[in-house]
């Protein structure tokens, strides 16, 4: 018989990519360091935790797996994360000290994951970095920083072969949405005061914008490039100012 593909939701937030993936018939292991966003899933998920096909996990990403504080985002709970100097502005909370655990731990304890995503304010590195062409999943997504050149290479270097870079407003992929076509058509939307949708139809389900990693990858399976490809396309969009919003990578092995 063969055994249910597992998804790891890293960076679990409010829970709609944790349900996503449920509703996929993937089995779930989610980790949140918030607990009073784990106490939420418990309650909301108590179902599916009955049956094993969701396990929540209270803990922070961490390098070495031990505990460390994490700064509560008042702005946005989704925001809080183990470096303080993320927070800025945005209405930092209080600290609490948090349980750590590491990639390693999770696969050791769940196996190697069909997918894994990952958005956890700027520590996706601790996740991708470790990442081995022994224990590698067969399609990953971090959130797009500074250090995504980085990232890509390393995923290059253990088996990953193709990638692309996916709005987080519009769930479209960055070669769609740096278009003359569509960049002509924002600038007339804001001349009218259109406003960005809440949610997202893409196929036969509605994403919520900024708060979903959108659809799985193998659902939509268009518009990957090489390595080399997808880190001339980010640059060239920063320098000219086209990388609105939020991004996310995705990486396939096949």
């Amino acid at each position: 018989m063969k055994s249910q593909r597992t998804a790891f939701d890293i960076g679990m937030y409010d829970g709609l990519d944790t349900k996503y993936f449920l509703e996929l018939g993937l089995r779930v292991v989610a980790v949140e360091a918030n607990p009073s966003l784990v106490e939420s899933a418990l309650i909301k998920y108590a179902p599916e935790i009955a049956s094993g096909q969701f396990v929540c996990v209270n803990a922070a990403i961490t390098p070495d797996g031990n505990p460390m504080d994490l700064v509560l985002c008042g702005a946005d709970l989704g925001s809080s994360t183990i470096f303080k100097e993320r927070i800025g502005n945005l209405a930092p909370l209080s600290s609490i000290r948090v349980s750590g655990t590491t990639l390693a731990n999770l696969i050791r304890d769940y196996g190697v994951p069909y997918y894994l995503k990952v958005d956890i304010e700027g520590a996706d590195y601790l996740c991708i970095m470790t990442l081995t062409r022994n224990a590698c999943p067969d399609y990953v997504s971090f959130e797009l920083g500074e250090d995504f050149a980085e990232l890509v290479m390393h995923l290059q270097s253990i088996g990953y072969q193709k990638y692309r870079a996916i709005s987080q407003c519009t769930f479209r992929e960055l070669s769609h949405m740096c278009s003359l076509g569509r960049r002509m058509q924002e600038r007339f939307l804001r001349r009218i005061g259109y406003r960005s949708p809440v949610d997202v139809r893409r196929g036969e389900r509605r994403f919520v914008a900024g708060h979903s990693s959108g659809p799985a990858p193998w659902i939509d399976n268009k518009g990957w490039h090489a390595a080399s490809t997808i880190i001339a396309e980010i640059a060239a969009a920063k320098l000219h100012n086209r990388l609105t919003g939020w991004y996310d990578i995705q990486a396939q092995k096949y």
